[in-house]
């Protein structure tokens, strides 16, 4: 993983922002799917949704997009399409991108996405190429929270339509939530004290942790579940087609290859 400033990875991500969130998290799939992996053949090109602020998984490097998300996504292109560049990268949030994928923007997500029970009736996914909770990032000189519990009364980043705003509704209600979209913007209120503490995925605070010493990982991984690409409902052939993908990427070493390129000595704890 590269090692980049705070200052320089900040602006980085921030280079990546999708305007707000464009509607709720969930939006209705459409009355009438479209075969999208034919449609991907046909184009000759994938068009997928991916984070842009999300080392290790996905993100920018300049205007490069990178992560371990990425990678695989290339291998993807390369088996289906026979080129690895045959791809085009659509930013998008939690909050906004089921929209993105059932209003037809995207084939598919390759974002970071949790499968739930409340997501399937909405959307397909594929096999898991990941597991993860959620985890509590505070400044290592914070001594006062080391779990959730210590959550209560202090105001929280959480990203809106996460699996870490729902835990943390769920389970410290008396906390104060502050709802922003974007890694940076969370680490900025981290930093400059408007917030105590950022909740997120587990190998995202992993990574943040790893880049800023001043930062530090507490709590135990909360509600730790798969996280695999999403289809729209009723059309799960590109998911169907990934699925076999990651298979063969577990069989032939590609997988835990790009999560020890990407987590180091993680890899195993993230990997499903």
């Amino acid at each position: 993983m590269r090692s980049f400033t705070a200052a320089r990875l900040l602006r980085r991500l921030a280079s990546g922002v999708l305007c707000a969130a464009l509607a709720p998290g969930f939006a209705s799939a459409p009355a009438g799917a479209d075969d999208a992996l034919a449609a991907i053949k046909a184009r000759g090109k994938i068009v997928v949704g991916v984070k842009t602020d999300y080392p290790p998984f996905g993100f920018l490097d300049g205007e490069k997009n990178v992560g371990l998300e990425i990678d695989l996504l290339h291998r993807i292109a390369k088996d289906l399409l026979g080129k690895a560049d045959a791809l085009e990268f659509v930013p998008v949030v939690s909050a906004n991108r089921f929209q993105y994928l059932n209003t037809n923007k995207v084939d598919f997500l390759f974002s970071t996405v949790t499968v739930t029970d409340q997501r399937k009736q909405v959307v397909d996914f594929s096999a898991p190429y990941m597991k993860s909770g959620w985890q509590i990032l505070v400044k290592r000189s914070n001594a006062t929270i080391s779990d959730a519990a210590g959550l209560a009364g202090k105001t929280v980043v959480v990203v809106p339509g996460s699996t870490g705003e729902a835990g943390v509704t769920r389970l410290v209600p008396n906390a104060n939530l502050l709802k922003l979209p974007q890694t940076s913007e969370a680490l900025q209120a981290l930093q400059s004290g408007r917030a105590d503490a950022f909740v997120q995925d587990s190998a995202l605070l992993y990574g943040l942790s790893q880049q800023y010493p001043q930062y530090k990982v507490v709590g135990k991984s909360y509600d730790d579940m798969p996280i695999a690409a999403a289809c729209r409902k009723g059309d799960s052939a590109p998911c169907d087609y990934i699925s076999k993908e990651i298979a063969k990427f577990a069989k032939d070493g590609t997988l835990k290859a790009e999560y020890r390129k990407w987590l180091y000595g993680a890899a195993e704890r993230f990997m499903p």
